[in-house]
Formats: C-alpha cells, sequence, structure tokens
C-alpha cells in the first residue's frame, strides 16, 4: 500500500463490480491501484453482499444493504456505481450530497436525458467529481489517436464513421462517445433507424450533424459477434482508421485529389499499438482514473457532460425512429424525460 490510501466503496454487488471474485471489475481495477484501498459495498441482495464482501475482504461492519448507509458510515474518497443503470441515478446524487469527492458510475450515465441531467447538476454543484466509464478515453492508445488528430494529422475533421454493436444504448454508449472524444463539435442534427426487435433497447444508428459540419455515422445495427467495430475518421489532410478487435491501427495522409478519381491516402500502421483485446485493461484504466483525478484534484477524460451528450444523441435516435423525423439538440422539453430501459441483452 502506497503512503496515500484513498477509501473506495461500491455500489452495486454484481459482475461488473466484482462478485465471482472477477479480476476485470471495478474491484479488481482498485485493487490493482496501490492508493486505493476498497473498504466498503453496498447492495440490496444480502446473499450476493456478503459474498462479495468475502471475496474482496471488506469488513463486515461495512458491507452495507443501501448505498445511503454506506456513504454515512464509510468515510469514502471514491465511490463506483455498478448497479443496473436504471438505477444509477440515486446513488450517483446521494454520492454527491454526501460529498464524496470522485464518483465513478459505469455507462450509459442514465436512462433518460432527464434524470442524467439531474446527476451531472448534482456534482457540479457539490464539487464531486462525476465520471462516466466511456472506458475507451482512458486508455493510452486511444489517448495517442487523440493526440495524433488534435496535431493535424488528419487536417479539418469531416467525417466520422463507426460500426459497434447493438444494443444501442448498452453497447452503442461507447461508440457515441468517443465520436466526439475525437472532436469538440456539438451535435445540432439527428436522424435515427432503430432494429426491429422486441427489447426496449434494440440495435440502431443513425447520422449526426454537427454545427461546424462534421458529420457523424453511427452503426450500431450487428450483434456483437457480427460486429467489425470499424472507425474511420476523415479530415481534410488524411484519415485514421481502425479495428480494436483486430487489432487494425492505421494512419493515411491525403497524397491524391482529383475529380475524376477522388482521393488516395497512403496507409499504414501506427506503431506502437495494441493488437489484441483484454477486457481486465479497459476496468483498471477506469478506475486509475479515478484515482489520479483524486489525486491529482483534476477533472476525468470522462465526464458527467461527456456522457450526457452521448445519452442525448442516442435518446434522439429512438425519438427520430418513431417520429420519421430529424431531432434537432439539444432536446425539447419533455424529450428529455424520454426513457431507454437497457439491461444488456
Amino acid at each position: 500500500m502506497s503512503e496515500t490510501t484513498l477509501r473506495v466503496g461500491i455500489v452495486g454487488a454484481g459482475s461488473v463490480g466484482g462478485l465471482g471474485g472477477r479480476e476485470n471489475s471495478h474491484a479488481g481495477g482498485y485493487s490493482r491501484c496501490p492508493e486505493a484501498d476498497l473498504v466498503a459495498v453496498a447492495d440490496i441482495d444480502c446473499q450476493r453482499l456478503q459474498q462479495f464482501g468475502d471475496e474482496w475482504e471488506i469488513p463486515v461492519n461495512h458491507r452495507y444493504n443501501t448505498a445511503q448507509a454506506m456513504y454515512e458510515n464509510a468515510n469514502l474518497d471514491i465511490v463506483s456505481v455498478t448497479t443496473h443503470n436504471f438505477h444509477h441515478h440515486q446513488p450517483v446524487i446521494e454520492a454527491a450530497e454526501a460529498s464524496v469527492k470522485v464518483i465513478l458510475v459505469e455507462k450509459p450515465l442514465a436512462v433518460s436525458v432527464e434524470l442524467g441531467r439531474k446527476m451531472v447538476e448534482a456534482c457540479e454543484t457539490r464539487g464531486s467529481r462525476l465520471l462516466v466509464d466511456h472506458t475507451r478515453r482512458f486508455l493510452p492508445h486511444y489517448r495517442k489517436l487523440k493526440r495524433m488528430v488534435n496535431e493535424g494529422a488528419v487536417g479539418e475533421i469531416k467525417t466520422i464513421t463507426y460500426s459497434g454493436a447493438r444494443p444501442l444504448l448498452h453497447n452503442g454508449t461507447h461508440t457515441v462517445d468517443y465520436a466526439f472524444y475525437f472532436t469538440d463539435a456539438e451535435p445540432q442534427w439527428v436522424s435515427g433507424f432503430l432494429n426491429q426487435e422486441p427489447v426496449s433497447d434494440p440495435g440502431g444508428g443513425g447520422m449526426v450533424v454537427c454545427q461546424d459540419g462534421v458529420v457523424v455515422f453511427i452503426n450500431c445495427i450487428p450483434t456483437r459477434r457480427e460486429s467489425l467495430s470499424d472507425t474511420v475518421i476523415a479530415g481534410t489532410q488524411g484519415q485514421i482508421r481502425f479495428c480494436e478487435s483486430r487489432g487494425i491501427w492505421e494512419y493515411g495522409p491525403l497524397v491524391d485529389a482529383n475529380d475524376i478519381y477522388g482521393t488516395r491516402y497512403d496507409f499504414s500502421p501506427i506503431p506502437d499499438m495494441p493488437q489484441t483485446f483484454e477486457l481486465d485493461d479497459y476496468f483498471y484504466s477506469a478506475t486509475r482514473e479515478a484515482v489520479d483525478c483524486f489525486l491529482e484534484g483534476r477533472e476525468g477524460v470522462s465526464t458527467g457532460r461527456d456522457g450526457l451528450k452521448a445519452l442525448e444523441v442516442i435518446t434522439a435516435i429512438h425519438i427520430s425512429h418513431k417520429t420519421k423525423t430529424q431531432v434537432r439538440l439539444p432536446l425539447e422539453e419533455g424529450l428529455d424525460h424520454v426513457e431507454i430501459r437497457s439491461t444488456g441483452q
């Protein structure tokens, strides 16, 4: 244990939290952070609470049936909220009201823009730093891609095209979020389409037109097995294209452009990029970011406002499909109440 020991609690003793001693989890991530000490857990299920506490050696007197009781008694510095997403809002707001300094909530931020906004405002009012586990923002290879974009590798971004996996909210929230990780463009108009599936969180996709002319294309229609997870960032001076699951990371500067053959790029591999997909690195990177935000007194690279933007775009895709219209952002009053109940199906 390092000289600095941060007291950490987890709300939601499920598999993402670390049930079963699962290393690729929030508890597993904190166990790799020498400054963090997982001292408390809260869950309404007594059996899971006991199992989780035993597996992660949490004192019996710091195993709570409610998040509120944990906040009142455990003196936490950091909390992870890993409940089902339709239960995210209450423990996050209660953590802010209890003055927990750093709050890491699983994605998506919430099931409605209205609830997400309340979470963000509660944290901003009380001075808590809210992080959303859109994990790619935390990973060094994605930060490298962002540096390349910021340093002008592709010139002025024109389009960003993403192919991910359904369901749109549960998985697609990653896809939508890192579109806006690479650009500061503010979404303005959304046209969307949903799969014809008898679930509340189907696959889907759409086109997002941003205020500065950037156009984002989103495809979360296929299943995870069918998805190629391809991404292309195209600008006036080049393209970056990558497929995380296949270990493909390429950059191509623009070498020719004419009215007959269009554009031509000289693609080559981007050096020092990962060739394999490691899930436990994702959870560790998220918990490491939470710890660093506390120690360095800074905002995270995946804030509540970032999570709210992704949620609003996904909600607009649903509204666009159901109304057969383009939807303007920010959402009009009343539309922010629309709920998408994802259970990760």
